[in-house]
């Protein structure tokens, strides 16, 4: 039988081991030497584009509008390009502390809690995207820490809800990711959904999460977007799906009438769309220079109907190019016909004046073997492909299900599970960044299957808790 004595919470725990925490501060090392080694990080075109919107004062949300003006925020304190990676190596290092607490709370070992994000923080997989301007990485962040607060829920359901402090954390932490990337609003309102459907019973207290959600993602950009003239204008989403469109238009051509056939040469040549798709990378089709965008966003509506026809008649194909597209989430070998895209080594050219000056040579030189380890094709099925992480992840989360004790360690399972979808139903290539978010909470969840093989050791509250008043 389960012990139902009561339990403390994570937030409520009064004996915090001090000296665990400090340990797990030291995650912040190998990210430090890989900032001091790369100074000031790792720029591609999308992150010189961004960095022009900060001079300029200038804002679209073509990438994200927030992510952008977080990037202008943290350059008053300092302005270079490498006080954003400077930024996302702290904030890195701190979130891991808090993840290896909320391990430590619901009865993992120290050890194996601050062993686990040592080890993660390690890896050069992220230490050289940790340093990366995308907005990828805070809101792979922002993840992590919903991530953390649901292992907070997940210990005792009836004192999270019935406390204000760690609503507003997840409800803060669901806002970043909702603001962060277009699509993370996807994966917020599914997972609040069914925490809503769950916790039904008490409704009425998870008022202060919702409000934090919708006050930071929705009522703020309605405020602050027009005071800093933010050009409003996103990715169509019909863009996204210009890859399904060409999987179609590739494998059945005869499905498409006379005005599909005008939408499609309005874009570009149908030649293009026949012989630059591939299922593995939308790069070449979406960068080819007949390939001219313009005309969806001056009619998005008859290309969304366009995608929405092509989806219903040719269903088949369009899932077989999204089982192909997302199939780097599961599959740990690199085709040898498809590019996998990682962080690359050089600085995206400019006329801002960015150039690489590490800050430290022997850090760069050690940095940078390793780095030239883990590029060779033949090993991304153990380095930069995501595959093996994630089916880890999976197999953590089945292990609990498997004991009714465990299962409220479910809800960051959810999040998993929710964000693997999301990722597999809207990735335009295959690249290690979108993948990015999974691959952290994978790993930081592997910790999680040394109390499916001794679920005694774990300090849940007793189960029905949802339903307490």
């Amino acid at each position: 039988m389960h012990s139902h004595e009561p339990v403390a919470t994570a937030d409520t725990t009064a004996a915090r081991p001090v000296a665990p925490l400090l340990l797990a501060g030291l995650a912040v090392i190998p990210l430090l030497v890989w900032w001091a080694g790369w100074y000031p990080g790792i720029l591609t075109s999308d992150s010189v584009d961004q960095l022009g919107q900060v001079e300029r004062f200038e804002f679209f949300n073509y990438h994200p509008w927030f992510h952008t003006f977080s990037m202008w925020l943290v350059t008053r304190v300092w302005d270079s390009a490498g006080v954003v990676s400077l930024a996302q190596v702290l904030a890195t290092g701190g979130l891991f502390v808090v993840v290896s607490r909320r391990l430590i709370a619901i009865g993992v070992s120290t050890r194996l809690a601050i062993g686990t994000v040592l080890v993660v923080a390690s890896l050069p997989m992220v230490g050289a995207t940790t340093i990366s301007l995308w907005k990828d990485v805070p809101f792979s962040l922002a993840v992590v820490w919903a991530f953390a607060e649901l292992l907070a829920l997940a210990r005792d359901a009836d004192r999270f809800w019935s406390a204000n402090w760690p609503q507003v954390r997840l409800g803060a932490a669901f806002a970043l990711m909702w603001l962060f990337r277009h699509n993370g609003m996807y994966t917020v309102v599914v997972v609040v959904v069914v925490l809503a459907i769950a916790f039904r019973q008490r409704i009425r207290d998870l008022w202060k999460m919702a409000a934090t959600t919708v006050g930071m993602a929705v009522a703020m950009p309605a405020i602050l977007m027009p005071a800093l003239d933010v050009e409003a204008s996103s990715i169509e989403p019909a863009q996204v799906f210009v890859s399904d469109l060409a999987a179609s238009y590739h494998h059945e051509p005869t499905n498409f009438g006379p005005d599909d056939l005008e939408l499609l040469t309005a874009v570009a040549p149908l030649e293009v769309w026949d012989q630059r798709y591939s299922c593995l990378d939308s790069t070449p089709l979406a960068f080819d220079p007949e390939f001219d965008e313009t005309a969806i966003k001056e009619d998005p509506w008859s290309y969304r109907w366009l995608v929405i026809r092509s989806v219903v008649r040719d269903l088949d194909t369009v899932l077989g190019h999204r089982v192909c597209a997302a199939s780097y989430l599961v599959l740990p070998s690199q085709p040898d016909d498809g590019f996998f895209h990682r962080p690359p080594f050089d600085i995206a050219e400019n006329d801002l004046g960015i150039v690489r000056a590490p800050l430290s040579d022997r850090a760069f030189d050690a940095t940078f073997a390793v780095y030239r380890w883990i590029e060779p094709a033949g090993r991304l099925w153990f380095t930069w492909r995501p595959a093996l992480a994630i089916w880890l992840g999976i197999a953590t989360y089945l292990a609990l299900a498997r004991r009714r004790r465990l299962r409220p360690l479910l809800w960051p399972g959810l999040l998993f599970a929710t964000h693997l979808l999301n990722v597999a139903a809207t990735t335009p290539a295959q690249e290690f960044r979108f993948a990015y978010p999974l691959y952290l909470v994978a790993l930081l969840g592997v910790p999680l299957l040394s109390l499916a093989t001794w679920p005694e050791r774990a300090t849940l509250a007793p189960l029905g808790a949802p339903g307490r008043r």
